[in-house]
């Protein structure tokens, strides 16, 4: 009699381990699960993998030329859609056989492949003139930069200003490889003639 109570008492003790284990394998999976399944291994959310602060960036052309170049305070990057976000950029092309242009804004951003980049906040775009030709000033709150294409556009207001000529309008699209500005609505410029050499 006695051996039956201690072999319930056994088996009483064995199962009460096995739930025990059993129940904490399911939370350990269900823990797993939630955290983008096996140790090790976690959902990639948008939330940034690495930054970069002083960040200096020279893209070269196929020749091995520097062709551009890319600079800000900081850049976050983002795992899950490959993006970037720029604190303070600034671009600088320096190809030589073409009129240099400068960038400024508050903030940026570009997708995985480097194709788009969005400029917020005091955005400025230079394209220096040479001799006769003077400098083109475009200033907006918000541009896109079509990288392949080298075409800047906007549906936000713009001011530009080329030597004594001034236009504002809203909605902009401005192709450098052809030079060709248009602005699409509420346009209004100013004019005033160069002074002869005294």
């Amino acid at each position: 009699m006695k051996g039956r109570t201690e072999d319930r008492l056994a088996a009483a003790v064995s199962l009460v381990l096995l739930l025990t284990l059993a129940g904490g394998s399911y939370f350990l999976a269900e823990f797993a699960a939630d955290r983008g399944g096996p140790a090790g291994i976690r959902k990639i959310t948008h939330e940034p993998d690495y930054f970069v602060d002083g960040l200096v960036l020279t893209k070269v052309n196929e020749r091995g030329e520097p062709a551009f170049r890319l600079s800000a305070e900081r850049m976050v990057h983002y795992p899950d859609d490959g993006s970037s976000e720029f604190t303070q950029p600034r671009m600088v092309s320096l190809d030589t056989d073409r009129p240099r242009i400068e960038l400024r804004a508050t903030s940026g951003s570009t997708d995985a492949q480097g194709d788009e980049t969005e400029l917020s906040g005091g955005v400025v775009l230079v394209r220096h003139g040479s001799g006769a030709d003077p400098d083109l000033v475009v200033k907006s709150e918000f541009l896109v930069i079509e990288t392949k294409s080298e075409v800047a556009h906007t549906n936000h207001p713009v001011e530009i200003k080329h030597g004594t000529t001034s236009l504002t309008g809203v909605g902009m699209e401005f192709d450098n490889a052809t030079r060709h500005l248009r602005l699409e609505s509420r346009v209004r410029g100013y004019w005033q003639p160069a002074q002869p050499p005294s």
